[in-house]
């Protein structure tokens, strides 16, 4: 806009304000010139009449410039300014803002359409909905999964699956589920997750479903391709030398002939032999049942007794019960906590073994430290869900073994049984929860739980 030609309008308008009001009052001071101070009254009168005129023609102009960016009509809106050379200026900058808008708009819709496409490119089911459970968007994958359209209302999924539409609908934000769902005589294993949003003081539930069938026939495959080789490899090491010792036994007994022979002609060495040889047959028979043993108890986890319990009170109760073995190996022992009572849904005795179970590792795992720390951190306030961290300043796990140390029966420890990390893991599931771990050689190992 040409601010210089309406700056000096004003200056001049105003100069002559001034004229005119000095003239008034100083024609009223003379007595015989009542003409002259009624026109230089009347004329400044006009003259601050026409700054406010003045002024409103350019602040009209400007509103009216402004609305018609607003309704990006510039040609049928009508801006009323004699000056041609600021009237010129308002147009260049209107088609100016205008063009911007336009680049913005088609910017946006390549946008729009890229993440469209995108979205309907990917084979995992998406779509959200309102809190009337009106189907706001969907994509592709989940109306030929589903069988649903945009503007329909969930309530159709319970004629598909009433297990997957109550996951859908009781599902919190970040929470995720499994589902097995049959569709056309496909049998599908789905992976639900949800997330909570809120546009324009609207809520809206976006849903993701993912088929994950393959990826579990394939993690199911390598699970039973380890446990066959777990279970060959103790099995092997168990019958091998009963089988190679019972048949020694049995050619001390028996002569050349196929005859026995008597236990007097034994001489002593073959004697203690035998008695060796069956004292080794009946340990590794021992091993053998014990084994069998464990893996039962791996693959007989009762379910959950879900209540609600005190997470710190459970933590506080583990390290009393292992406070003598640790003050025996002079660990320092340190529970830090972002409250002083961290509620949970589970079941108390399943994570009590969990918790005893990482806490007996991460001692084991310091027994040969100069200054052995163990540092357990739970936070409960800090984010939606409750999370413990189990650290220890130890040896560390080789980052070959990291993803071994909770298959069934796999151990690095001289006397473990390989089933206390595979147990919990799957005490963690069947919480819908999980346990990951980090370690660093010479630094320790952290093992951390979320429920």
């Amino acid at each position: 806009m040409d601010f210089k030609n309406f700056r000096l309008g004003l200056v001049i308008r105003t100069i002559l304000l001034g004229v005119f009001i000095i003239l008034a009052i100083y024609a009223s001071y003379k007595t015989k010139w009542y003409v002259t101070t009624t026109v230089s009254s009347l004329l400044a009168i006009i003259s601050l009449v026409e700054i406010i005129r003045y002024s409103e023609k350019y602040k009209r102009s400007l509103s009216e410039f402004l609305l018609s960016i607003k309704s990006r009509d510039f040609l049928s809106t009508t801006i009323d300014i004699s000056d041609k050379k600021t009237k010129d200026l308002l147009k260049n900058a209107y088609h100016t803002i205008l063009e911007e808008f336009r680049n913005i708009r088609i910017d946006k819709e390549v946008q729009y359409h890229y993440l469209k496409t995108m979205i309907e490119h990917i084979k995992t089911a998406l779509f959200s909905f309102d809190e009337n459970g009106k189907v706001e968007f969907i994509n592709k994958t989940a109306t030929e999964l589903l069988d649903l359209h945009k503007n329909q209302n969930i309530q159709k999924i319970y004629s598909i699956d009433k297990n997957l539409f109550n996951i859908i609908s009781n599902l919190n934000s970040g929470e995720t589920d499994l589902i097995k769902l049959k569709m056309n005589d496909k049998l599908n294993h789905l992976s639900v997750y949800v997330t909570e949003l809120k546009i324009q003081d609207k809520k809206i539930k976006l849903v993701s479903l993912q088929n994950i069938k393959q990826e579990l026939e394939y993690q199911e495959l390598e699970s039973w391709q380890k446990l066959i080789r777990v279970l060959t490899h103790e099995i092997m090491n168990s019958i091998t030398p009963i089988s190679s010792l019972s048949n020694a036994i049995n050619e001390t007994l028996d002569e050349t002939n196929g005859n026995k022979n008597e236990m007097s002609k034994i001489s002593d060495d073959d004697f203690n032999d035998i008695l060796s040889s069956l004292k080794t047959i009946e340990n590794r028979s021992k091993g053998l049942l014990k084994f069998v043993s464990s893996y039962k108890q791996l693959t007989r986890i009762p379910k959950p007794d879900i209540k609600e319990i005190d997470l710190l009170e459970l933590l506080n109760h583990c390290g009393t019960l292992l406070s003598q073995k640790m003050k025996e190996s002079n660990i320092k022992y340190t529970l830090i906590k972002d409250s002083e009572s961290i509620q949970c849904y589970a079941d108390y005795d399943q994570i009590e073994q969990v918790i005893i179970n990482l806490l007996i590792n991460a001692i084991e795992a310091i027994q040969d430290h100069n200054s052995p720390e163990i540092r357990i951190n739970i936070l409960g306030k800090a984010q939606n869900k409750p999370r413990i961290t189990i650290k220890d300043n130890g040896k560390g796990i080789d980052p070959e073994e990291i993803d071994k140390i909770f298959i069934p029966f796999y151990t690095t420890k001289k006397e473990g049984s390989g089933i206390g990390l595979s147990l919990s893991r799957q005490i963690m599931r069947l919480h819908k929860g999980s346990i990951q771990v980090k370690s660093q050689i010479g630094k320790g190992s952290e093992f951390i739980l979320e429920f």
